[in-house]
């Protein structure tokens, strides 16, 4: 490969965008990442090596599938904006690493929310092993596809994920804290959270308003058992249904005798008076298991 300006650099992207007449689209939450160690910073907090299989998720022009694919990952790529094949293809590196671009990297115009991953990476991937998700996500769309890559039936051994700082912030929240809530409470009973960068708003263009963080969220190596998850979910969400008000309060819906609400949660040693985000994580599987257990 030849010595060439990497595309996450603003001198290239402003060339990129000139030579094609493209624009960040506000619909798709595009913002084009044009901070070189920014990129590199990422790639290395997915500890992306030579024959990592990585599922990206909004390739845009490549700003960071260019460092991930010279990292030496096989990278299948995500993307809904019919505009930018056509980049990529002109703008990636044809040979990386002494491979040709088709070896090592695969387009997808897919939307990821409604990918089949087995049926899209069959030939491409070997999904008898493991694979890494590495994105910058669109802002206006990072939970649901959070929770669509938790619950597909893939063999993740990480996902490390750009996203508005605040979200990055609600994922990590421990109790105590005012970002600790239902987004908190349904990743970390599933991955452990870490954050590994900020990204302040200059590193992009055009520049949001707001900074972005990078998190890596990893299997735990052993499941928080939560009994029936939808009625877990469910509670955890009516917990938090008030902030302000009390947990006892917040129980009505479910438990809507004061005296059976009292009754319960002095049989598990909870204050009533108590705020949702005082709890643990502990603490709500027990409320949702004992609500289960009076339903019966």
């Amino acid at each position: 490969m030849t010595n060439r300006i990497p595309i996450a650099s603003p001198v290239r992207t402003a060339a990129i965008v000139n030579r094609y007449y493209v624009h960040a689209k506000k619909n798709l939450g595009q913002n084009f990442l044009v901070d070189l160690d920014a990129v590199q910073g990422i790639v290395r907090a997915a500890g992306v090596q030579a024959g990592d299989q990585v599922i990206e998720v909004g390739p845009g022009i490549g700003s960071l599938t260019e460092q991930l694919l010279l990292a030496g990952g096989k990278v299948a790529a995500y993307e809904v904006d019919q505009t930018l094949p056509e980049i990529l293809a002109n703008e990636l590196p044809e040979k990386i690493n002494g491979q040709d671009r088709d070896e090592c990297f695969k387009l997808i115009m897919k939307d990821v929310l409604k990918a089949d991953f087995h049926a899209d990476l069959d030939g491409f991937f070997d999904l008898t092993k493991p694979v890494k998700v590495v994105a910058n996500l669109p802002y206006y769309i990072t939970t649901p596809i959070i929770f669509n890559l938790l619950e597909a039936d893939l063999d993740f051994t990480s996902l490390t994920l750009m996203m508005q700082k605040e979200v990055a912030e609600r994922l990590a929240a421990q109790p105590g804290s005012k970002a600790y809530g239902p987004l908190s409470i349904a990743v970390q009973t599933r991955m452990s959270v870490d954050l590994a960068l900020e990204v302040g708003h200059g590193s992009f263009m055009p520049q949001p308003k707001v900074d972005s963080a990078v998190v890596v969220l990893r299997p735990l190596k052993e499941q928080v058992e939560v009994g029936d998850r939808k009625q877990f979910d469910r509670v955890v969400k009516l917990c938090f249904a008030q902030r302000r008000k009390t947990l006892a309060n917040n129980l009505k819906a479910l438990v809507p005798a004061k005296e059976d609400r009292e009754k319960l949660l002095a049989g598990l040693d909870l204050d009533p008076r108590q705020r949702p985000e005082q709890l643990a994580i502990a603490d709500f599987i027990k409320i949702s298991r004992a609500i289960n257990e009076m339903n019966k």
